[in-house]
């Protein structure tokens, strides 16, 4: 296999009790061509003085500090870059010892695919392994069905339209192997939707750049209550304003890149549909504690001719996911048959 440069990137911000850890797991590395490119938003914790000690003993690290937020410190790893792929190593997270080795075989094979995606192992803050559920019942995983076991292709947009149900499709950055290019593509992170705004730059990637699934391998996420990410309120009206915004900038952004079939789609019905779903399915749930009025409210949407009530009952008598049913029925229309493919 040819040994491409892996560019990871790390940005920071007073995280030094989980950096050691973070920096061996890309120590660790199997796959040993890789650069490792800091970002530090002038920590306070030590952490600087870490990073300086590292890059002393290792020509391969570069550092810099700047004050950045997160994606933005994203952004100035990646203008450093000079791989072939990029990595985003979250400075509290981690990674398997043979993450990187998987995902760039995975893409070296896969020339049409611009992502490589893999595995997500939770942990807490003292590393240990916590319940998955997204590796259960997230996008993603309801999306894939039985392949989500298996090496397999999913092509555009179908991982981009799913973004649509304003849940994430790659539920961490340190899943995903990027190569490099599609930056350039797509441009880069945006920051003034805050530590959500990687919901936007995967829309836009899904959208337009076919995906690999690793399955044998994972990126790691820590779960921690002094991550921003902690406090947001998934289902309140600021989320869901920001979620609206993301997906109406992420279709505009790749407007010149998607089919003219795609877009038309996109701006005369699709969204339309994906918001009147979202809807309903914040009703269904504003009413989880009370079957009755559940059902009260389906059947008074069902009255009201609604479709998304239609749909929700289809789906449950059918036991099959509303949105990936949904979404790859919307492929299908501009005449991709198969949107997920095993390899």
């Amino acid at each position: 296999m040819s040994q491409p440069l892996v560019s990871v990137c790390l940005p920071n911000r007073n995280t030094f009790p989980y950096l050691q850890e973070r920096v061996d797991t890309i120590f660790g590395q199997t796959y040993k061509n890789w650069e490792l490119i800091v970002s530090d938003n002038f920590s306070e914790d030590g952490a600087w003085a870490f990073f300086k000690e590292i890059a002393r003993k290792d020509r391969r690290v570069s550092i810099a500090q700047a004050p950045l937020g997160i994606y933005a410190g994203c952004n100035d790893c990646i203008q450093r870059a000079h791989g072939k792929y990029v990595y985003i190593a979250t400075s509290d997270d981690t990674v398997a010892p043979d993450c990187l080795e998987k995902l760039v075989t995975a893409l070296e094979a896969h020339p049409d695919c611009d992502l490589a995606h893999c595995r997500l192992r939770l942990v807490d803050e003292h590393g240990r392994e916590l319940d998955n559920w997204f590796a259960r019942g997230g996008v993603f995983a309801l999306s894939s069905g039985t392949l989500n076991e298996f090496l397999h292709l999913r092509k555009a947009p179908f991982d981009g339209l799913l973004h649509l149900s304003g849940g994430t499709v790659y539920t961490s950055l340190t899943q995903l192997l990027i190569r490099r290019e599609l930056f350039d593509k797509i441009g880069l992170f945006e920051s003034k939707w805050g530590s959500v705004g990687d919901f936007n730059w995967e829309m836009r990637a899904g959208l337009v750049a076919n995906t690999v699934h690793v399955p044998d391998t994972w990126g790691g996420w820590r779960i921690h209550g002094s991550q921003a990410t902690s406090r947001i309120d998934q289902y309140g009206i600021e989320h869901e304003r920001r979620i609206q915004e993301m997906i109406d900038h992420a279709i505009q952004a790749t407007k010149s890149l998607l089919t003219p079939a795609t877009f038309e789609r996109l701006q005369t019905k699709w969204l339309t549909s994906a918001l009147r779903l979202r809807r309903f399915l914040n009703g269904i749930r504003e009413r989880q504690d009370s079957k009755l009025a559940r059902r009260l409210f389906i059947l008074q949407e069902l009255l009201r001719g609604e479709f998304a009530a239609a749909s929700h009952v289809c789906a449950k008598a059918t036991q099959r996911p509303i949105w990936p049913e949904t979404v790859a029925e919307w492929m299908f229309q501009i005449g991709v048959k198969t949107a997920v493919v095993p390899l």
